[in-house]
């Protein structure tokens, strides 16, 4: 999986503060060196585009071949040192839940949180096309998604085999964004959970 000399050759298209963050985050954790390219005008670049066919952030190009979604990209990069165990390997169970907890993360958590930002912030889209009314039901949605990890995470530090991971690195980033939107004030478990992933060393949240 990895090239011939046996290291690992990324290089990572990203910005901050943005889901960027995450492939760093990972990035460090493996102790994986990477080239950087961080640019803002390369959105919707020919360069980009090559990489990501929407021409958006973040990116990769990993042992020359390119990768993006930033859930896929930490993913990946931590099967391919498999010796920091960030990651289950594939076909246990533990796998199937560092999956089940990525997905519902993506879709019934961040999904509000992006159609918001999508909605009020200008470098997005512009303010003519915000659809402002919509924000209200975001919020309950995310919310109702938020609530039930939040209980996930009573008896438990971390979600996969109580310890840390790719997947709450992926997931991480997700409830400290919904934390910057005021939406985690009243879930105990989720309020801990930030804070101990702030603790570790090598966090880029913080």
């Amino acid at each position: 999986m990895n090239n011939q000399n046996g290291a690992v050759d990324v290089t990572l298209y990203e910005l901050s503060p943005s889901r960027s963050v995450r492939c760093q985050w990972t990035l460090r954790e493996l102790d994986l060196a990477y080239t950087s390219i961080s640019d803002d005008s390369l959105f919707h670049s020919e360069e980009l585009v090559k990489v990501h066919p929407l021409g958006k952030l973040p990116a990769a190009v990993i042992n020359g071949k390119p990768l993006f979604e930033s859930a896929a990209i930490c993913t990946y990069l931590a099967d391919l040192v498999p010796e920091k165990e960030l990651i289950a390997p594939t076909g246990t169970w533990e796998r199937g839940l560092h999956d089940q907890w990525v997905s519902f993360c993506l879709t019934e958590m961040e999904a509000y949180l992006w159609s918001t930002a999508r909605n009020t912030l200008d470098f997005i889209q512009p303010e003519e096309k915000h659809v402002t009314a919509i924000i209200e039901q975001n919020n309950e949605m995310f919310l109702l998604a938020a609530t039930a990890l939040d209980k996930a995470l009573g008896d438990t530090d971390y979600l996969v085999g109580n310890k840390f991971s790719v997947t709450d690195i992926i997931v991480g980033l997700t409830v400290n964004w919904g934390n910057s939107q005021g939406l985690i004030g009243d879930l105990p478990n989720l309020l801990r959970y930030r804070e101990r992933l702030h603790e570790r060393p090598l966090c880029p949240l913080k």
